[in-house]
């Protein structure tokens, strides 16, 4: 099977440089001095208090990974699905006219995978009600896993404001020592109210995106496994070429939430 290369998601990256751009644009345009929006302190107290809760929240496997799933949100894949779809046709191919041990050799050499599992379990000989049975609690469990994982992001995204509350109060802490200089009280509460800011952007320009964006890549995911279950499991079969097709199409229309036809029936003439 010919591995699709992976490509530099760079959707992402633009979608937060867009977000930030348009704030720093607007604030600009509002007379603002962009300048006045950096604040290492503030900063710190957001990104470091979030992070610390997180810490304390989260266990450190699920935490490691979290984050590998988000890195590897980041890279994708160019016509998995096609490529996919085609090595599975070949495979009920030589399945058909050869024998399972034909593909042996093959499915031994892949990079490991879902298909790559699925297969063997046909390779080993497994019923194919076990064979669904197996693939079917694989992609629930993937389903549990992913969702783990985005919570993670999602609870960051929960703590990043109040962590903004938090060093805005310890901004305000430092400007009532100052209330005889009316200058020195104006400049301390914008800055303490950088904190707040820095709060509500980590949460709403980077932490709850990147939730949403990893349920997004795992519903991807999971549409393409769910093909290859039906793929796998008609070869399982020993069914026809034709009905291992029918079956991968159907699969890929029903995740895609696309109407289903039904199947024609030929009528026999009066």
């Amino acid at each position: 099977m010919k591995v699709p290369r992976r490509h530099f998601d760079y959707s992402a990256l633009a979608g937060l440089g867009v977000a930030i751009a348009g704030l720093a644009g607007g604030f600009a345009l509002e007379h603002g001095q962009t300048g006045d929006l950096v604040s290492l302190n503030s900063a710190v107290i957001v990104v470091g208090g979030t992070a610390g809760a997180v810490l304390l929240s989260t266990p450190g496997v699920i935490l490691a990974s979290a984050f590998r799933r988000c890195f590897a949100m980041l890279r994708r894949k160019v016509n998995e699905r096609q490529a996919t779809v085609d090595a599975i046709v070949r495979y009920a191919t030589l399945v058909r006219r050869v024998g399972v041990s034909s593909i042996e050799s093959e499915v031994e050499a892949m990079p490991p995978g879902f298909l790559r599992r699925a297969l063997l379990l046909v390779v080993d000989g497994i019923a194919p009600q076990e064979v669904r049975r197996q693939l079917e609690n694989d992609l629930a469990s993937e389903e549990e896993n992913a969702e783990t994982d985005a919570r993670v992001f999602e609870q960051a995204g929960g703590y990043a404001p109040t962590i903004g509350i938090i060093g805005a109060v310890l901004g305000l802490i430092q400007v009532m020592r100052h209330l005889g200089n009316v200058d020195e009280v104006g400049r301390g509460i914008a800055a303490a109210f950088i904190s707040t800011l820095y709060g509500v952007a980590f949460a709403n320009l980077l932490l709850l995106p990147v939730a949403a964006r990893m349920r997004l890549r795992t519903q991807t995911d999971i549409q393409l496994k769910e093909v290859i279950l039906e793929g796998v499991t008609a070869i399982s079969e020993g069914i026809g070429l034709h009905v291992v097709r029918t079956r991968l199409d159907v699969a890929h229309e029903y995740r895609q939430g696309l109407p289903v036809a039904a199947p024609k029936v030929a009528r026999k003439s009066a």
